[in-house]
């Protein structure tokens, strides 16, 4: 095969929720001739030679029309660089390229993980010839286009700092929640369990990383800030905003116990970056039923059940097979075979 088309969101290695495609686009470097990538946004990366990324200009301000536009020409342009193409997540570009796609007998791959099915990933289903997702919760439109991956988690990168987890430094445990922060994601439970904790006199501190990108998850993150304040528990409580890639790999290992709340239903690659750096993970989201033990899986409403799992974890012992499990089902370099080898055939 002569060249992949690869359409994605935004190319920028210190994104926290989309840095991690960087290291995408350089395994599949190796797989194929020449990859032409056409994203909204561009930002930092460094990628080999045979990778071209060319923006539609969210990042100078291009207007939607422009973007359009742009994508429109680019498809068309390329279409001798290129024999197949992957969408990365967003149904829009297999909706306004699937015409010209099939028109130009260019086979069409489609990567999406999410719990949510709309109108516009019905109409994407119909363009796509394949659909690749992480597990059968990430895809809910049922399809006989569907190969369930996993994810890629780069286990080389995101590992334990050591093989044995050092003590908690003066005894407190270092909670850890990181994505986005919207309605979606459930901390008031989480807030309500620190509650529980602090009145039982539990020595410990939680960390949120993520950022609220929409006005409504804007409003929700002060609706749960005021719910801290409002406890008194703004002492336990850090807000670190949105944060590089790059950095997310030293907050799993500086941490004990992470915490998985969302209510997507998709599974949600952060709780495989804490497993695979070897922390103990605690989780609501119905995804993580399918290979975690059932000691450490609650009630995602019950913040009495997440309070007596953090203290019940405060005594347990780093659990390896946790670690053993992404590398056996989520790895990166497996992904990337996978996927590569489908779109040659």
């Amino acid at each position: 095969m002569k060249g992949i088309l690869i359409v994605t969101q935004k190319v920028d290695e210190n994104d926290q929720l989309l840095g991690f495609f960087i290291e995408w686009l350089k395994r599949f470097s190796y797989k194929f001739e020449k990859i032409t990538v056409i994203c909204l946004e561009k930002g930092r990366f460094d990628l080999p030679e045979n990778v071209r990324v060319l923006s539609l200009g969210k990042e100078s301000g291009a207007s939607r029309i422009k973007q359009l536009s742009t994508f429109c020409f680019l498809i068309t342009a390329l279409r001798k660089d290129y024999d197949a193409v992957l969408v990365h997540m967003n149904p829009i570009w297999v909706i306004l390229g699937g015409f010209w796609w099939r028109m130009m007998k260019k086979k069409i791959f489609f990567w999406y993980t999410s719990g949510g099915v709309t109108a516009k990933l019905k109409l994407a289903e119909k363009f796509a010839n394949t659909i690749f997702t992480a597990s059968s919760e990430s895809f809910r439109l049922p399809s006989k286009k569907i190969i369930v991956t996993g994810h890629g988690i780069d286990t080389e990168v995101f590992r334990p700092a050591t093989d044995i987890r050092q003590p908690a430094i003066g005894n407190k445990i270092k909670i850890l929640s990181v994505g986005r922060i919207a309605p979606v994601k459930n901390y008031e439970t989480l807030i309500d369990a620190a509650k529980i904790l602090r009145d039982r006199s539990f020595n410990f501190s939680v960390t949120m990383i993520g950022e609220a990108p929409l006005e409504r998850d804007r409003q929700y993150l002060l609706s749960i800030k005021d719910k801290i304040k409002n406890l008194k528990l703004e002492n336990y409580f850090t807000f670190t905003g949105k944060i590089n890639h790059r950095d997310l790999v030293s907050y799993y290992q500086l941490h004990d116990i992470f915490i998985h709340l969302s209510k997507t239903g998709s599974l949600d690659k952060t709780i495989l970056e804490a497993m695979a750096c070897g922390m103990r993970v605690l989780s609501s989201n119905d995804a993580s039923k399918a290979f975690l033990p059932a000691d450490v899986i609650f009630n995602n409403s019950n913040p009495d059940e997440l309070a007596e799992k953090i203290l019940a974890q405060d005594k347990s012992e780093t659990d390896s097979r946790l670690r053993d499990y992404v590398i056996k089902n989520h790895n990166l370099d497996r992904l990337i075979d996978k996927i590569s080898g489908i779109i040659k055939s």
